[in-house]
This record gives structure tokens, sequence and C-alpha cells, in this order.
């Protein structure tokens, strides 16, 4: 690291979190740390049946018939890196650089979400400074694939009747309300056929370089699906060459929008096709100058290890299929007209020479009636097309409540700490607090945290002086709700 951070108990445990690899459904190292935190600290320490880990940390001396509080955040981090990284998220350290008070990780997300959630929650345990009645720390699994962790929790397990989930990313912002989503699934048997050599060159098409971001956060950014927008050069493509395509790959996670897409084909041009690819980038650079800075779009020719590709005509029903997917905004909050309510995430494109074609969208909706519709809407575009669609993961929005006494409390708390109101929001990514509130119904949640800007992308960052506001008032609240 270039400078050093404050000396908090939240940073070294931080620290900590980004030595151990962490990706989604690979959590027993990182939750083996916590567990030994907690069995240090004097701290009763369970596990549930999928892998779920609760800290039950007595209260400070004075303080122990406070009521409960619970916090909640998830261990595990989305694993993405671009195509010219090396890292490997199984075994590597991230590789940690201080930019203009911004702390970041070398061409690879950070895991700031949610990790300074969990920091911060082992930070309250161990820093013995701090203020606190009894105390459940629930650390939650696979949030980022599918919210197995919130899934398989359990009725009965906490005791509190009030939590702080601290995974979301603006910091002055208490958020009370969030999107539910749902997967769309699909797979596409081909008919693969050996390709006739005679002429004809095998191209790399490459688009790179773009922004991509968190599928909730930022889809109101408009900003470029590199699977959407390759499919679309290559359909307009196929109006002017002769193209067969041998495989097209983009995105890696249903939950981030796609930063890179890739695809090989064969043409009988090659050299008049690649000079219009070379003009489409200046042009395309042009198009997305203020949005995505860093597209390029590059071309080169490459070998074969196999003769196998799709015909022209399927090809070309591909490149409609993918240019013509719904993807982004589907519609803004009719009670929050600056709330998405619903979105499409084109998160997934798997097609290789031989295989079946694999794509995996993600659906967003404020409303659970409109999630399972826009999906089943999806499902049915798809399904023209003749793929085999499965429905399936779907997790609840969290419904907002404004008569929150948790809420009323945070309010009041920041005004008092900071002289200015903070601001209550709902958020359209997926918090795992509508499912914690289905288990839960009785307790009363609301979620903060600092400012965390591009996750989901290798641009993930988040701001220094934030997290040691949002430490300052996480610590007063605390000790504030040790007196009712």
């Amino acid at each position: 690291m270039t400078n050093k951070l404050p000396s908090l108990a939240l940073w070294a445990h931080f620290i900590e979190f980004c030595n151990i690899p962490r990706p989604s459904k690979h959590e027993q190292a990182i939750v083996a740390y916590i567990r030994r935190q907690g069995e240090k600290s004097g701290a009763v320490v369970e596990q549930d049946d999928v892998g779920n880990i609760l800290l039950r940390v007595t209260a400070s001396a004075g303080h122990e018939n406070a009521p409960v509080t619970a916090l909640q955040s998830h261990v595990d981090m989305v694993a993405q890196a671009n195509s010219d990284s090396s890292h490997d998220f199984m075994n590597d350290p991230l590789q940690l650089q201080i930019v203009d008070d911004w702390l970041t990780a070398t061409r690879t997300t950070l895991g700031a979400d949610n990790g300074i959630g969990c920091a911060a929650m082992l930070a309250l345990m161990t820093d013995e400074n701090i203020t606190h009645g009894p105390l459940e720390l629930l650390f939650t699994v696979d949030e980022e694939a599918g919210m197995g962790g919130a899934f398989g929790l359990q009725a009965g397990w906490l005791k509190a009747r009030r939590m702080l989930n601290l995974d979301t990313e603006e910091e002055g912002e208490v958020y009370i309300g969030c999107a539910g989503g749902v997967d769309v699934d699909s797979n596409l048997a081909l008919q693969w056929q050996q390709h006739q050599p005679t002429h004809n060159e095998l191209l790399k098409i490459s688009l790179t370089g773009l922004s991509g971001g968190h599928s909730g956060v930022d889809i109101h950014l408009n900003r470029a699906n590199a699977n959407v927008l390759l499919a679309q050069e290559l359909l307009s493509l196929s109006q002017l060459f002769a193209i067969q395509i041998q495989s097209f790959n983009g995105g890696t996670l249903r939950n981030a929008i796609p930063r890179e897409a890739f695809a090989t084909l064969f043409t009988t041009d090659s050299d008049a096709l690649i000079k219009w690819l070379l003009k489409r980038n200046t042009q395309l650079s042009k198009l997305y100058s203020s949005s995505e800075t860093q597209l390029c779009l590059a071309v080169e020719k490459i070998v074969s290890n196999t003769n196998l590709v799709l015909s022209k005509e399927q090809s070309g029903a591909l490149l409609s299929l993918f240019a013509s997917h719904p993807n982004g905004v589907i519609k803004y909050s009719d009670v929050l007209p600056d709330i998405v309510e619903s979105s499409n995430n084109l998160g997934v494109i798997t097609l290789e020479a031989g295989q079946d074609l694999h794509m995996l969208n993600l659906c967003r909706s404020a409303s659970n009636y409109e999630r399972d519709a826009h999906a089943l809407r999806i499902a049915q575009y798809q399904q023209q097309f003749g793929l085999t669609v499965d429905i399936n993961g779907a997790y609840p929005g969290w419904q907002l409540n404004k008569e929150s006494r948790l809420l009323k409390q945070a309010l009041s708390l920041y005004q008092h700490l900071f002289d200015k109101p903070a601001v209550v929001q709902v958020i359209h990514a997926g918090l795992e607090c509508g499912l914690l509130s289905d288990v839960y119904p009785d307790c009363d949640i609301i979620s903060f945290g600092p400012t965390i800007t591009g996750a989901h992308s290798p641009r993930e960052q988040v701001n220094i002086a934030s997290v040691d506001k949002f430490w300052d008032y996480l610590v007063a609240f605390i000790g504030e709700l040790t007196k009712n």
C-alpha cells in the first residue's frame, strides 16, 4: 500500500479480510477467521447448517439489561478481474493501494462490499473501549451468488428484535427498502457443423474497457452492457459480410454488468471486415466519450484448434437474440420517481465451439409480482429462439417501513452528531433484509454503510474518510441503543 490507513480496529480486521480469499461459495477460511476472533473475545460462537455464523457478545459492564441488538453483514465478495489480470481469487490476497483518500485493489474487486460491514462488527466486539448492550453478530454466507445464507436462516436463532444491516454504500443515507430478484437461467442445444477452410479466416473480436458495475446500484447509469453492445456490432457486421460464429463469451456473474465480451468467427473477407471494425471502434469511442472512456473494440486474426462452427442462419439468429434482449432499466417507481422499480441484467453469455449456449439474467424489482412478471416475459422472449428456460432463486424485496422506531433513532442521532440530516432511501440492489424480515417479521431493520463506488467491478473503491465517519456513527448508535 502506498499510504497508511487510520489506526482503527475496523481497518485492521478489513486488512485481514483482504488477505483471506473469500469468493462466494468459498467462505470457509474467512468463517474460520471470524470464529477465532469470537472465541478469542469470549463470545458464544454458533454456526447453522448452511454456514452462517453467529457471535453472541455479552454487554459492557452495567448494560446487561439493555435490549439485544443484532448486526448483520455477508462475508463473501464478488470476485471480478479483467481478462488481462492473473489474480487468483481462490488463493491470492488482494493487492491494496490508497489513491486520493480512496482504498482500492489493484485490477480486482476490493470486497469492501461487504467486508467493511463485517470488519466493523468484529471491531465492536474486540474494542474494549466501546459501550454496548448484548449483541448478536450475524455473518451470512453466499450472498452475492444467490443469498444462500439468508435463504437458509432459521426462525428462532436470533433473539434481537432490532437489527442493523451494514451493507449499503453511501454514507449519510439510511435505507429502509430494497428490490427483490430472480434468476433467468437459459440453455440452447446448437447445431454445430464442420467448417470448410477454403479462403476463410478466423477472427477474434474483443470488446473491453467498459465500466461495468453493480447490476442493481448502477443499472440506472445506462452503462454499456458488453454482451449486448458486442452483439449489436456483430449483427450490423453480418449485414455486410458473410460470417459464421464459433464462440461468444461475455460477463461472469449475473449481478455484475458485463465489462468485456469476446467472439470468434469465420469470414471470407477478413481484411475488409477488420477495416470496418477499426472504423467502428473510433465511432463507438466518440459515441460513449462520456460514459465509457476506456472502450475498445479490437480484432485480430487467430488460428483455430477446431473446425466446428455455426451456420450463417443460426449465427444471425443468436446475434439477434443477444442484441435485442431486454436489458437495463425496465421501469422507474411511480411512488419514488428517481428510483428504479424494475430492471434486467444480461449478465452471462457462454458459447463455446461444440457446446450448448448458456445465458444467465438477473431480473430485479421492488414488487415481487413485477419481478416474476418481467422474468416470465424474458423467458417467453427467449423461448421464441428455442431456448429452454429455468426461472429460479427468487428472493423478496424489503418493504419500506417509514414508521420504524429504529429509523427515527438513526435520523435523530445523525442530525445530532453531524449537524445535518441523513437521507432516507430505498435501493434497487438486493439486500438480505427482505429475506431476514420474512424469517423475523417482528424485527425492526435499517441499513447504512460507508461510501463505496464501483462495486462488483475492478473499479470498486471505498472512501476512507466515509469509513471513519460511518464508524463514529455506528459506535455512537450502539451506545445509544443501550438506553432502550
